[in-house]
């Protein structure tokens, strides 16, 4: 017999992926992120629209607080709502991203953002200052942390200027 959960526990935990999960290209993959996505636990991180909106998440797959444990690095998937702004951030550990569906703009430092398209990988080094803006679709991605510090007492982020 399932346990049971509460519909408050599932509201809880839901992310919006049917569309980010549909637009993945390699079927296998879409194959295996719509089996596990119902077991999947996402972090909400802010909230940089209106309303309840979520409109970034993420689940860790391995690392310290992930559903295999380990200690040397940190792994999962990341989404983000279309037209959505993540600000500067930065923590001590490097981050790789690997684009499943949707595209956005990336910046690292001060540079120009960079359009980053389905199918891309890049990284970003520890301590450094990166941004994300996505454009017309949501955007799902892998991600790890590795090397240096892969707690999260390192992370900070800019606050949002209003208009």
């Amino acid at each position: 017999m399932m346990p049971r959960t509460s519909l408050f526990e599932h509201w809880q935990n839901f992310v919006p992926l049917s569309n980010s999960i549909s637009a993945i290209n390699d079927p296998h993959l879409r194959q295996a992120i719509n089996a596990m996505a119902p077991s999947l636990v996402w972090i909400k991180r802010g909230f940089f629209t209106s309303g309840n909106t979520i409109n970034r998440a993420y689940a860790e797959l391995v690392g310290p607080d992930g559903m295999l444990k380990h200690g040397q690095f940190r792994c999962g998937l990341y989404w983000q709502l279309a037209q959505t702004y993540y600000p500067k951030h930065r923590h001590n550990a490097n981050e790789l991203y690997h684009i499943f569906s949707g595209n956005a703009l990336w910046q690292t430092g001060d540079e120009d953002f960079i359009l980053r398209e389905s199918g891309s990988s890049f990284e970003h080094l520890k301590g450094i200052d990166h941004a994300t803006q996505t454009l017309e679709h949501d955007m799902l991605a892998f991600w790890a942390w590795r090397g240096g510090d892969l707690s999260f007492d390192s992370y900070t982020m800019d606050s949002i200027i209003a208009d």
